[in-house]
This record gives C-alpha cells, sequence and structure tokens, in this order.
C-alpha cells in the first residue's frame, strides 16, 4: 500500500532526524511541489517544527524540519452498553493514560450519552498532554459529515448526530466509526493483521459485527454499512418475513436474546451475557446450555462463512472482548464447523492487542484525519 505523502515525511524525519526540504525530497522521493504542500500542513498542524538552518553556501539558507511527537497525543474512546472507555495515545503509538465510565443500573439513553460526554470531557481537561484528535468507536452504523448514528439499539440512539455533538463539546473534530472498523485499523496497522492486505475483523460481543480490509485499505461501502451482518437472512423462511427494526442475525444473537436466554435458563453470569461468555458456558456445562452455545457457535460460523467465501481474505481476526477463555472456545468451534465445508478456512486468530483494540483503532483513525 503506497504511503500518503504525509505519512512519508513523518516516518522520514522519525527515522532520520532533521532534514532539510532537498535532504527530504531525496529520501521520500517526493516532488518539491508535494514535499511543500506536504510541510505546509504538517507544520500547521505541529507534528513538524524547524529546529534551525543549514549553513547557506550562498542565498537564503535550507530550513531543517524535525518530527515534534513530544506531548502530542490522540485519544481512543469506544462506547458499549456497559459503559464508555478511553486512552491516550502518542503519535508513535504508545498508550500513556486511559479511563472509564460504568454505565451501571443507567439504561436511559439519554443518561448514557451524558455519562459518555463526562468521560470526553475528563479527556479533554488532562493537563499532562497535548490532545490533537479525537476518536470515538460506537457499536452501529456512522454516516455523513456530521457523524450521525443509527441503529445502535444496545444504547438507544438512532439518528443521533453524535459526531457533531462530541465536537462542539471537545472543541475539537471528533471522528466517528463502527466499532468493527476501528478493530480492522488497529490490527491490521499494529496487531495480528500487520502486513496482511485482506482481512477481517469481528467484533464478537453483544451479537457480531464485521471490519474489512481490502487491498490495505478500511472498505466501508457505499451507504457505510459494509459490515453490518446483524442483517444476514439464515433461511428460506427468512424471505417470507419482514425485518424493519433489527436484522434475523440480531435477533438471533444480539444482546437482547442472549440476556433473555441467561434469565429464561437461570445461568449464574459473572458478568454480563456476552457471546463468548454464553458459548463458554454451555460448552462447560452442557444440557440446556449446550444446546444454546451450539446454536450460537452454528449461526456465527454460518456468517463467518458467509463472509470468507465472498471476500476470501487471508485472515480473521476475533475480538471486542475481554473472555479470552469464551473467545477460545468461539475461534475453536467456528473452525471446527467450516473445515471440509467451505473452499477455505482462512487462519482465525484472536485480536493481539486484546481489550485496547477498539479503542486504539479509534485513535488511529483520528490520528490519521490530521493529515
Amino acid at each position: 500500500m503506497r504511503e500518503a505523502p504525509d505519512d512519508r515525511v513523518v516516518q522520514a524525519l522519525r527515522e532520520h532526524g532533521g532534514l532539510t526540504r532537498h535532504g527530504l525530497a531525496a529520501t521520500t522521493g517526493l516532488s518539491l511541489a508535494t514535499l511543500n504542500r506536504s510541510l505546509d500542513r504538517l507544520v500547521k498542524l505541529g507534528r513538524v517544527i524547524v529546529t534551525g538552518h543549514e549553513v547557506s553556501t550562498g542565498g537564503r539558507p535550507p530550513e531543517i524540519f524535525a518530527y515534534n511527537g513530544e506531548g502530542q497525543v490522540v485519544a481512543g474512546i469506544s462506547v458499549t452498553d456497559t459503559g464508555a472507555t478511553s486512552l491516550l495515545m502518542t503519535l508513535d503509538g504508545g498508550v500513556v493514560a486511559r479511563d472509564q465510565t460504568i454505565f451501571g443500573r443507567f439504561t436511559d439513553p439519554e443518561v448514557r450519552l451524558q455519562l459518555t460526554c463526562g468521560l470526553l470531557d475528563r479527556v479533554i481537561d488532562q493537563p499532562k498532554w497535548r490532545l490533537v484528535g479525537i476518536g470515538v468507536a460506537v457499536p452501529g452504523v456512522v454516516t455523513g459529515t456530521s457523524g450521525t448514528v443509527s441503529a445502535i439499539h444496545e444504547l438507544g440512539w438512532d439518528r443521533l448526530a453524535l459526531g457533531d455533538l462530541l465536537s462542539r463539546r471537545a472543541g475539537l473534530p471528533v471522528l466517528l466509526d463502527n466499532d468493527a472498523n476501528c478493530l480492522a485499523v488497529a490490527e491490521h496497522q499494529r496487531g495480528a493483521g500487520r502486513g496482511v492486505a485482506n482481512l477481517v475483523s469481528l467484533v464478537v460481543r453483544n451479537g457480531l459485527g464485521a471490519g474489512l480490509i481490502t487491498n490495505g485499505q478500511l472498505y466501508r461501502g457505499r451507504h457505510h454499512e459494509a459490515g453490518e451482518i446483524g442483517y444476514l437472512l439464515t433461511g428460506r423462511d427468512s424471505l417470507r418475513r419482514l425485518f424493519p427494526d433489527r436484522g434475523e442475525l440480531e435477533q438471533l444473537i444480539g444482546g437482547k436474546r442472549l440476556s433473555e436466554e441467561a434469565n429464561r435458563l437461570g445461568l449464574d453470569m459473572a458478568s454480563e451475557a456476552t457471546l463468548p461468555h454464553l458459548i463458554a458456558l454451555g460448552h462447560e456445562q452442557g444440557g440446556k446450555a449446550g444446546k444454546l452455545a451450539n446454536e450460537l457457535l452454528d449461526l456465527t460460523a454460518l456468517s463467518i462463512a458467509a463472509m470468507c467465501v465472498v471476500l476470501d481474505p487471508e485472515l480473521v481476526i476475533i475480538g471486542g472482548s475481554t473472555d479470552e477463555a469464551g473467545m477460545a472456545v468461539v475461534i475453536e468451534g467456528v473452525r471446527e464447523r467450516l473445515v471440509g465445508r467451505i473452499l477455505r478456512v482462512p487462519p482465525l486468530r484472536p485480536a493481539a492487542l486484546g481489550a485496547d483494540a477498539i479503542m486504539i483503532g479509534a485513535a488511529s483513525l483520528a490520528a490519521d484525519g490530521l493529515h
């Protein structure tokens, strides 16, 4: 994948230290016109600074440019039905701070929004670092320049211009994206998908969501709805029904059904009723819980099979949950179900960045948006 000019300039300055325009042109291969435009942008953003001048051999002494990552951070925030978590990441990718807010017994959509804004306020008010960008991951579709979120049933948010709202509050641009897209970006840039040009990332938590990297780029689709696999149909009977609110797969495998089944079976839930947790618990207990676990695994495997057959990815990354034992059961169960049933089962791997992956992806997208 060809790097953008700004990325090439920053990388050259990181690797070689201070360079003049002609030194940068020789190192990056950029034309002087393209290089000058890139330097103008990067200096305005504070990512590159002028540190001095070379000795002149006649005429104006050449400026020396250097990378300025010192003290600059981007924030990544992930919002789920249980709360919001954040981290601060330097432009070099180091995590320097974390925070969280728990929604707890608060289920009202407006209260959850207020609590999320409270976390954002704390992120902005930290005194130690210079915050230059904010990325926010949400479990739903994000469209338009205002960052409008829709169909976030977990949070009760629909047709909410969340990006505009958060940007006004922060006094900084806030980039909003789907959580599975953020997972895909993080793992592609820094995790299990480094060096892989085509991959699928799955957020396996309250249902399923997919992020797609094709030819080294995040693929969102015409309406930013690529990877909304909650709307997959599961059989012929599906064609005789309508799904105006929630897609069929989401009805069968989403958070609402998971909670209902956990209550119906009287399962002792140490944490929220997530897909990996219920599958692992059913795998261990057997009986009715085991039957439910097999059904959930079957539906998960069918979803992954559909994506593998259509996209032919090099790798499928599964993340979005802190339940490592449950994720291991999901991965092994899916692999067993697909071998011998589709053309090729790609490697199935857990997210290498663990619980940080979605936040790192949001922060990375915000950093990319600084260019």
